[in-house]
């Protein structure tokens, strides 16, 4: 872990190694990875909680040289979950392409999908944006 300290503000970074996430904190931005599983190669995919509004949020998989955003919204009280979009992205961060997804997933216990929509809703619950 690194921690430096910029004027009062105070920068975290860890490395993702195994079940590690990975968090960066900037007085303003603030993003904060947790791999909710992994791929058939051993890639890790990962929940972005910095993109989680309410019961929306984004999962990110490796996807050749790039990755795959997929946006989801969760409907926790019913235990449904939407897939919303997916985007491709290059290596270098440019995006190749982006559609609407618009299909319900029925997410299996233990899958990234369910576990990703169990901390989304667990913290929607909290805040009371079911």
């Amino acid at each position: 872990m690194f921690l430096k300290s910029f004027g009062g503000v105070v920068v975290a970074m860890t490395l993702l190694v195994g079940n590690t996430a990975i968090a960066q904190t900037t007085e303003t931005q603030l993003a904060f990875h947790i791999q909710v599983g992994s791929d058939n190669d051993g890639n890790p995919i990962i929940l972005d909680a910095g993109s989680v509004q309410g019961s929306e949020y984004t999962i990110l998989q490796k996807q050749g040289n790039g990755l795959t955003k997929t946006t989801f919204r969760a409907s926790c009280a019913e235990g449904r979950l939407f897939s919303e979009t997916a985007a491709n992205y290059s290596a270098d961060g440019q995006l190749i392409s982006e559609k609407p997804t618009q299909q319900e997933i029925t997410p299996q216990p233990g899958t990234p999908e369910a576990n990703s929509m169990e901390i989304v809703c667990q913290t929607a619950s909290k805040e009371g944006n079911q």
